[in-house]
């Protein structure tokens, strides 16, 4: 079977329960703690949900395990996440990490942009971080296997049922390519649990990430969730942008709203990827302090 430790099953169980948000499990779950009577039942059930489907996943991993990634955001503790399954290289969470995010209707004009970016960052040897969706979540994965680079994966479903559809190819790619699908999850989500998934996937996007490029968003666009919670918490954030071209393009209004915020710390060109990569990743890595468990 995966491995699957009694501290994650533990740990499962006592998400499942209502009234125990992620804080009150990790003031209260200890390690090698004895999970109470009441909530047995629910443990087994979590077990044989795993069970078969232990040929999808490698393993789970908690915050009482050394390999869990050390958090550079500064978030609350009832945002941290407490448990990930995973298929493929658990290691890439101790790696350096740069999320690249943006819309799922690209055009061949952003595609290259996005593609000269990261490979820019996967000659620096980053871990793409990015969330399977269509455009430039695959394109960041795509291009950076194709490089012989690593990436991670973010699912909003288990790692055994990948969505959508037309992204388990690319799933598999991922993996063996040596990189990673990383997820919090173990059921499939309903109509109305799936929308907080895919913003619980964006939070963690950033959340898990040295820093995080957006290629490029309308304002309203899913990007936002990502982008917002990087400027809010600490994360270096950084858009793809150009105001010759991009000034009115309503493609690039997240990007405006970055390049507004943040002047031109906030802003790659990727005409001179190499150049605007290099300044952005030595922000990445100036000493901070990194949250872990």
């Amino acid at each position: 079977m995966s491995k699957i430790s009694v501290d994650a099953l533990n740990i499962l169980a006592h998400l499942s329960s209502k009234g125990k948000g992620r804080a009150w499990v990790y003031a209260n779950c200890k390690k090698d703690s004895v999970l109470p009577d009441e909530l047995l039942d629910r443990r087994d059930e979590i077990e044989q949900i795993l069970e078969s489907n232990k040929s999808g996943f490698d393993g789970i991993i908690s915050f009482h395990d050394s390999s869990f990634p050390k958090i550079r955001a500064r978030v609350s503790v009832g945002d941290y996440p407490l448990c990930f399954f995973y298929r493929g290289d658990i290691s890439l969470l101790n790696t350096k990490r740069i999320a690249v995010i943006g819309t799922r209707n690209t055009s061949h004009e952003i595609k290259m942009r996005e593609e000269r970016v990261v490979d820019a960052l996967v000659e620096r040897q980053m871990t793409i971080v990015s969330g399977l969706a269509n455009g430039c979540d695959s394109i960041a994965h795509s291009r950076c296997v194709e490089k012989g680079g690593k990436t991670i994966a973010i699912l909003p479903s288990p790692v055994w049922r990948v969505i959508p559809d037309s992204k388990i190819a690319l799933a598999e790619e991922i993996v063996r390519s040596g990189g990673l699908l990383l997820s919090e999850y173990y059921t499939v989500a309903g109509k109305t649990e799936l929308t907080p998934r895919y913003v619980r996937r964006d939070h963690l996007q950033a959340m898990l990430s040295d820093g995080v490029v957006l290629v490029a968003s309308r304002e309203d666009g899913g990007s936002r969730f990502a982008v917002n919670y990087a400027m809010e918490n600490n994360i270096d954030c950084v858009a793809i942008y150009d105001v010759a071209t991009d000034a009115d393009d309503p493609m690039f209004a997240l990007n405006r709203m970055v390049e507004k915020k943040r002047g031109d710390a906030g802003v790659i060109d990727a005409g001179d990827a190499k150049h605007f990569v290099d300044g952005f990743l030595e922000r990445c890595f100036m000493p901070k302090n990194l949250f872990d468990f």
